[in-house]
């Protein structure tokens, strides 16, 4: 029998489906909702960190508009070493058309969450939007800066670490600040699910 795509999810059961779709892939993965990340000050609708890999998780939901999503995907690729997009039905196709094959695509209803292309690595990632990413007090604890110097300064002397080490460093600091403030949302059985979302501006 043909998966019925007809049902439409609100922003809080996309949320909710996702989530535990990613988990059932890492139990020991680490999730956060509305994350401020990069050089741009934009906001991932989620992030998850899953053996030592960063994942930027945009999704589309029945309402929403696919044409902001190529600036959002140029900014995914300019930090993170995975990119998926779920979607609701309707836009797939058409998302399909227009994003390289690197990009994982997920079609997302009711009942179903489909793999339309799975995402491969992304090799495109940078040091210095690693470090932006990073509040400049804690990279300059981090590598042991010395000195009263300026947040740009402070990145400007961390980019002389390896992009491994950077690397590194932006995972650990993530896994630690999306453990820190959980908050919860209510499924639909009543019961809560935890999240994270970003609460301040990286300076």
């Amino acid at each position: 029998m043909p998966i019925d795509h007809s049902k439409k999810l609100n922003a809080s059961a996309l949320k909710e489906k996702i989530y535990s779709f990613l988990l059932a892939r890492d139990t020991n993965g680490v999730i956060g909702f509305e994350i401020m990340y990069g050089s741009s000050r934009r906001v991932a609708d989620m992030i998850f960190i899953s053996n030592g890999y960063s994942y930027a998780i945009e999704i589309k939901s029945e309402i929403d508009s696919t044409s902001r999503l190529k600036g959002q995907l140029k900014e995914y690729q300019s930090l993170f070493d995975y990119i998926l997009i779920f979607s609701a039905p309707k836009h797939v196709k058409k998302i399909q058309s227009e994003i390289s094959k690197d990009i994982g695509l997920y079609s997302i209803s009711e009942v179903a969450i489909e793999t339309v292309q799975r995402e491969k690595f992304n090799r495109s990632a940078q040091k210095s939007e690693m470090l932006i990413s990073i509040p400049s007090a804690a990279v300059k604890s981090e590598f042991s800066i010395k000195g009263k110097l300026t947040s740009d300064e402070i990145r400007a002397q961390a980019l002389h670490q390896s992009k491994k080490v950077i690397h590194d460093y932006f995972i650990d600091y993530y896994c630690q600040k999306l453990t820190k403030s959980p908050t919860s949302i209510t499924k639909k059985d009543n019961s809560k699910l935890t999240i994270i979302s970003d609460d301040y501006m990286i300076v």
